[in-house]
């Protein structure tokens, strides 16, 4: 500082004097010299000699120079001593108050006019139009509405409030801030508008949303003989873009051509942006090929995004590799299209080239990049994306927080979801929501159940999500009595929920609980959509009720797949393959596309009604005309469709054929085949190729039993069972579930846990007499389905269906012996095993005893 300031002083002192830009020019340097130095100064110490060489070399009388001064004092809160200053310049104190608002606009420091703005009224410094407008110009930059509004007031008393130019400034302020109805006060008053307070109106209405009011006066200004400018389009074009008016839009598009308008810069980017929004590719590349100027980075981005809008991602990509410019909109443009289109790996390669770049990614561009991690189910790579999300210093919170616990959650990883939950500093309910679905996704009912209950505030998702976890773990008491208590809490439950629960009542042959939840949709005025029609139609087609299934699928008006194809599988469970069948052929008369899933199930149908020739027409069909690659479930079905027939050489050859490897689903349908029709020399082929695939099948070993079994080779069958033993296989144990009461009761063979297990086996000891007239010998007599039909025997009424659900397929003892008991005790008896539907009627089953 010793050795600077003399130097500049001595600057100062130069006074040479020839031509007039020669004292021009060194006032200028004398000028610049002296705000240097004022702006090195820290106390009055150093301001003294820099004051008198401003005195002598009569720079103090300079405005700009002066008011550097007046801020050296404001900065070291000697305000009273800048009277020294003004006493010595011909300006007014307000006019270098003025010009350091000025400098202070000019170099960006709005804060800094706010300070000058409180010295001059603490100091009583007379304020004037032109510290109004760089207030309100500063104020507008710092989207300061409380200060405007007190500036306002001061205006009006000053006796400014007729002054047209400060209330244009106003309402542009107050047009920043969203403040639409003090915008509308200061339109309202007045006298003469011109086109720069219209179009102050119409922006406001535009960004408050309020864009059929920003169009209305538009017509207003026409009629008011107001001429519209580029800006006022502008604003008129993006409401329409809000809006998706297309019509309008191209009616702004012809008037800005008719009147000569050019259409260039924002103007262009935001006309292509509307068509681009409004799903009108075609007119946004038509503008920009009539225009005139380059392609920028903006109007580049956007029409990135309108060829990804119209799912054309390869000529994104195109233009996008095109572009000599990319910000980070650009990149984030194309690498969530990507992730839109389900591109995910493309999206990390394109994220992974974006790092090589100068750009820093932001927290909703990581969101988009650990979404496309949680498709392709990477969690390395989520590892690293969450390490350069700390590397940048993010905050891990909101969305960016929610997501990365989505992340772990869905690749499984509970601890490192729970340690993001914790460290979270404040938890939404999306949060709490994303870590009850890594808990339900860990497979730990009892712990997700406990973290539900912590959750402070669960609304619809939270009940949905812990709702399907006791669904997806068939535990359906839960969801019931979880359902019930929603009902009692402050959140209704929605489609989702209904959807779950009809799962639940559906998985489990629930008729009556099902039945409940149809009657509070009715009672709720729920509109039976898709999704949930589908849900209703599954489930009465499930627990056995097809005559319902089939009333909800005609009451509704519109339809899709899904729809139709619940209604094929429902006909199909029933054995009805001709009704299947019937309708598919009106599915495809009303022009709705099968998919996959409509193909099982009609497969399945075809299978159950042993229509060979309709197989393979669906079969080829499914390929030849829908283009859908056949996938192991629709060839398992055409496997037991030709073994169920008879066809057994046939079936072979098939799976010879098959351009997929086999997998236990065919071989057992096979081996399931042989053993119907008593081919063991197929069956040891195929059960070689079980174990094979699964050394541990306790399902293949227990199938050669009985085929052995059948065939009378005792000592195979011996070989069989003590292999199982050997082998430390357990054979998967029948289960048989009923609903009485509402409650559902499971049985499992020689089950004595029921507190009715008396009379149950005093009735089954009933049965057991009734069929050893029919058939003495019976080794199945206590399985688990014929315990269930004892327990509806003694708890229903009288002529009353029995339902049962199987999770293994019914014995052909069993079979035999529910026809017998449905003719002697006049009961309807409907029993759901893992492959088809039984239903029992005086002695008859609708399966004809092919299953």
């Amino acid at each position: 500082m010793a050795v600077a300031i003399p130097a500049l002083l001595s600057s100062l002192s130069s006074t040479q004097k020839t031509t007039k830009n020669e004292v021009f020019n060194q006032t200028t340097r004398g000028s610049n010299c002296a705000i240097t130095l004022l702006r090195s100064c820290s106390n009055l110490r150093e301001f003294a000699p820099i004051h008198a060489r401003l005195i002598t070399t009569n720079l103090i009388r300079d405005p700009f120079t002066a008011s550097h001064a007046l801020w050296f004092f404001i900065t070291i809160k000697h305000s009273h001593h800048a009277h020294q200053i003004f006493s010595q310049t011909h300006e007014t104190e307000t006019v270098i108050c003025n010009t350091l608002m000025e400098n202070k606009l000019r170099n960006g420091a709005f804060r800094d006019v706010l300070v000058t703005y409180c010295y001059m009224v603490s100091e009583g410094v007379p304020l004037d139009a032109s510290t109004f407008h760089f207030l309100i110009h500063a104020y507008s930059r710092l989207l300061a509405f409380r200060h405007g509004t007190e500036i306002h007031g001061r205006i009006l008393k000053n006796g400014l409030g007729d002054n047209r130019s400060l209330v244009k400034n106003l309402m542009g302020l107050y047009s920043k801030c969203g403040k639409l109805d003090e915008v509308r006060q200061l339109f309202e008053v007045l006298p003469e508008r011109d086109v720069v307070s219209w179009n102050t109106m119409i922006s406001c209405n535009v960004r408050m949303g309020m864009c059929y009011e920003a169009l209305s006066l538009f017509q207003e200004m026409q009629a008011d003989g107001v001429k519209p400018d580029g800006i006022t389009m502008l604003s008129l074009v993006l409401a329409c873009a809000k809006l998706r008016d297309l019509e309008t839009g191209e009616e702004l598009h012809r008037y800005i051509e008719e009147n000569g308008l050019e259409i260039g810069g924002n103007l262009m980017n935001c006309m292509v942006d509307m068509y681009v929004k409004c799903g009108r590719m075609d007119k946004a590349l038509e503008l920009v090929g009539r225009g005139s100027s380059e392609i920028d980075v903006v109007l580049g981005t956007i029409m990135v995004g309108g060829y990804v809008k119209s799912n054309e991602i390869c000529a994104a990509r195109l233009l996008f590799d095109q572009m000599a410019e990319k910000n980070l909109i650009s990149w984030m443009t194309m690498i969530s299209g990507y992730v839109q289109g389900g591109y995910y790996k493309e999206s990390l390669e394109l994220f992974r080239q974006m790092r090589e770049t100068d750009l820093i990614p932001d927290d909703v561009l990581m969101v988009t990049v650990l979404s496309a991690c949680v498709h392709v189910g990477d969690s390395g790579l989520g590892r690293s994306i969450h390490g350069l999300v700390v590397k940048y210093g993010m905050n891990v919170e909101g969305f960016l927080g929610n997501a990365l616990i989505d992340l772990y959650a869905k690749c499984e990883r509970l601890s490192e979801a729970c340690l993001v939950f914790e460290q979270l500093p404040c938890k939404s309910v999306i949060s709490w929501n994303s870590m009850l679905d890594a808990f339900c996704r860990s497979g730990d009912v009892r712990k997700s159940r406990l973290f539900f209950n912590e959750i402070p505030e669960k609304d619809v998702v939270s009940w949905n999500t812990m709702i399907n976890c006791y669904s997806m773990s068939h535990r359906f008491g839960e969801v019931y009595g979880l359902f019930r208590k929603m009902q009692s809490s402050n959140v209704q439950p929605d489609n989702v929920t209904l959807v779950s629960v009809l799962s639940s009542c559906a998985s489990v042959a629930a008729l009556n609980h099902g039945i409940w939840v149809h009657v509070y949709i009715k009672k709720k005025h729920i509109e039976v959509d898709n999704m949930l029609g589908t849900a209703l139609i599954d489930m009465y087609g499930k627990c056995g009720s097809i005559e319902k299934a089939h009333e909800i699928f005609s009451e509704m008006t519109e339809k899709n797949v899904f729809v139709w194809t619940a209604m094929i599988a429902a006909h199909a469970m029933e054995g009805q393959a001709t009704k299947a069948v019937d309708l598919y052929t009106k599915m495809e008369a009303l022009s709705i596309k099968p998919d996959h899933v409509t193909f099982v199930a009609l497969l399945s149908a075809c299978s159950h009604g042993g229509l060979v020739n309709e197989g393979y027409r669906y079969f080829n069909k499914m390929s030849n005309v829908y283009n859908i690659v056949p996938k192991i479930q629709h060839y398992g079905c055409m496997v037991d469709l030709l073994g169920r027939v008879g066809c057994l050489d046939e079936a072979v050859k098939f799976i010879e054929n098959m351009p997929i490897k086999p997998d236990i689903s065919i071989w057992s349908s096979l081996l399931r085949a042989c053993g119907s029709h008593r081919n063991v020399t197929l069956a040891e082929k195929a059960f070689q190729q079980l174990i094979e695939i699964d050394p541990q099948s306790d399902s293949a070993y227990a199938l050669l039993s009985n085929i052995y079994e059948k065939a009378g080779r005792l000592d195979d069958v011996s070989w069989a069972r003590k292999k199982l033993h050997e082998l430390g296989v357990r054979k998967q144990p029948g289960c048989s579930l009923i609903e009485q009461d509402g409650n559902v009761h499971a049985f499992t063979a020689w089950d004595f846990s029921d507190p009715q297990s008396a009379e149950i086996y005093a009735m089954l000891d009933e049965i057991k007499c009734l069929l050893q007239k029919q058939k003495p010998e019976q080794n199945s007599a206590y399985h688990s389905e014929r315990l269930a039909v004892a327990f509806g025997l003694i708890s229903n009424p009288p002529r009353t269906p029995i339902r049962v659900v199987n999770n293994l397929q019914i014995c052909r003892d069993c079979h035999s012996a529910m026809k017998l008991i449905s003719q002697a005790y006049n009961r309807e008896i409907v029993i759901r095993d893992n492959y088809r539907f039984h239903r029992f009627v005086d002695g008859n089953c609708t399966c004809k005893d092919c299953w």
